[in-house]
C-alpha cells in the first residue's frame, strides 16, 4: 500500500508491504551521487545476511534509546563528516523509532540539513518514522532536542516485525491503540475485540495501515505540532516520564500513561466516558504491567512532566485528554490536581 502525503509541497511516499525493501530503495538512492546508510546495530546484526545483505559497510548505531543520547549522537555526526558526506548526500536510516529519532535528527543538522528516508523495523516506528518529528534525549528528559526535517519517502518492509521479541511488539502496539482511541469509537472496539486473546501481527496489520492514516490526517493539518497534531502525544506526557524514569520501553510506558489519560479524562469530564476497569483489564491480558502505576511518585512524575516540550504556561503541564473516543483536547493542569489526580488513580487501582 501506497500512501501519499498532501502538503503543499515537498510530499512523500509512505510504502506499507511485506517484501518490498529491496525492490524500491533503488527508486530512492539512485537519485543521488553519495548514499549512507546507517543502522541500529542490532537490526543489522540479525539481518545482515537476509533483507540487508545488499548494504556495503553501514554505519552502526547504538542499540535503541542508547542512539539518543550526546555521546551516541556526536560520534554519528563525527563518522558521516568523516566520511566525507556532502549536501546532496542520501541518508537512509534503518532501525525502530529511537533510530529514527536519531538518524532524522542528524540529517537534520549535518551540513545544516540533507536527505534522508525511513526504512522502519518494528511496530513502534509506524508512528516515529512519520511526520518528521527528529530529536535526541536531555538528562531533563525525552526528547528535549530535535527538529523537524520531513524525510523524503517511507519504506515500511512489514517482513521486518517478524523476528521482533515479544516486548517490542507490545511496545509498537500501544501507538497502534492510541491511533484507535484519536480516530472513533468503532475503531477502539473492533481492535479491542480483534486482540481480545492478545497480538498476532498477521491480524493487526489492516489496524496498523489505518493508524498510519490516523496519523497523517493530524501531521497534515498540523505540521509543526502548534494545534491538533499535539493530541498524537496521547498518554505521552506521563508515559515519557515513566519511561526515562524506570527505563521502560516506549510504547509500554505510552500504554500505562494511556490508561492515566482516559482516567483523568472522566476526572476532567466528570463523567464515566471510559470504562476504566475494561481498558484496565484489556491492559493487563495483552501483558501490559499496570501495576507499575500503583508505585509512582506522583511528585516525581510531575518534576518530569513539568519539563515536557508541550507546555506553554509556566506552572501548569499541558496534557491530551480525551472528551470521548475520536474527540481528544489539549489542555492545562497545575501541579497539586494533577498530582491528586494521579494519588487518586493509584488508589482506585
Amino acid at each position: 500500500m501506497k500512501i501519499m502525503t498532501q502538503y503543499k509541497d515537498g510530499n512523500y511516499a509512505i510504502e506499507v508491504a511485506r517484501g518490498i525493501l529491496e525492490d524500491r530503495i533503488d527508486d530512492y538512492t539512485d537519485k543521488y551521487d553519495q548514499v549512507f546508510y546507517l543502522a541500529d546495530k542490532n537490526v543489522y546484526q540479525l539481518h545482515k545476511n537476509g533483507k540487508l545483505s545488499f548494504i556495503e559497510d553501514p554505519i552502526l548505531m547504538e542499540q535503541g534509546e542508547a542512539s539518543k543520547y550526546f555521546d551516541a549522537f556526536s560520534n554519528l555526526l563525527e563518522t558521516l563528516l568523516s566520511s566525507g558526506v556532502q549536501r546532496n548526500c542520501l541518508l537512509v536510516v534503518i532501525g525502530g523509532g529511537a533510530a529514527g529519532d536519531a538518524g532524522g535528527f542528524a540529517a537534520a543538522t549535518v551540513l545544516r540539513g540533507v536527505d534522508y528516508i525511513h526504512v522502519p523495523t518494528t511496530l513502534l516506528a509506524h508512528d516515529s518514522s512519520i511526520g518528521g518529528k527528529t530529536a535526541i534525549n536531555s538528562r531533563y528528559g525525552k526528547n528535549l532536542i530535535g527538529a523537524f526535517h520531513r524525510p523524503k519517502g517511507v519504506i515500511y518492509d512489514l517482513d521486518f516485525l517478524d523476528t521482533l521479541p515479544e516486548s517490542e511488539i507490545l511496545s509498537g502496539f500501544g501507538e497502534v491503540i492510541k491511533h484507535a482511541l484519536l480516530k472513533d469509537k468503532d475503531a477502539v472496539d473492533a481492535l479491542m475485540d480483534a486482540t481480545k486473546d492478545g497480538i498476532e501481527l498477521d491480524v493487526i496489520e489492516p489496524f496498523i495501515i489505518k493508524g498510519i492514516e490516523t496519523k497523517m490526517e493530524h501531521v497534515l493539518r498540523d505540521e509543526n505540532e502548534s494545534g491538533i497534531r499535539k493530541h498524537l502525544n496521547l498518554g505521552h506526557t506521563l508515559g515519557h516520564a515513566i519511561e526515562y524514569r524506570y527505563r521502560m520501553p516506549h510504547g509500554i510506558a505510552v500504554t500505562l500513561g494511556i490508561y492515566a489519560a482516559l482516567y483523568i479524562s472522566n476526572e476532567l469530564n466528570q463523567e464515566d466516558t471510559f470504562d476504566l476497569a475494561h481498558f484496565y483489564e484489556y491492559f493487563i491480558g495483552l501483558g501490559y504491567p499496570m501495576e507499575e502505576l500503583k508505585a509512582l511518585d506522583a511528585s516525581d512524575m510531575i518534576s518530569l512532566m513539568t519539563k515536557d516540550k508541550k507546555n506553554q504556561t509556566s506552572g501548569l503541564v499541558g496534557y491530551i485528554v480525551m472528551e470521548d473516543a475520536g474527540r481528544a483536547r489539549f489542555t492545562e493542569i497545575d501541579r497539586q490536581q494533577l498530582t491528586k489526580f494521579i494519588n487518586d488513580m493509584k488508589e482506585s487501582l
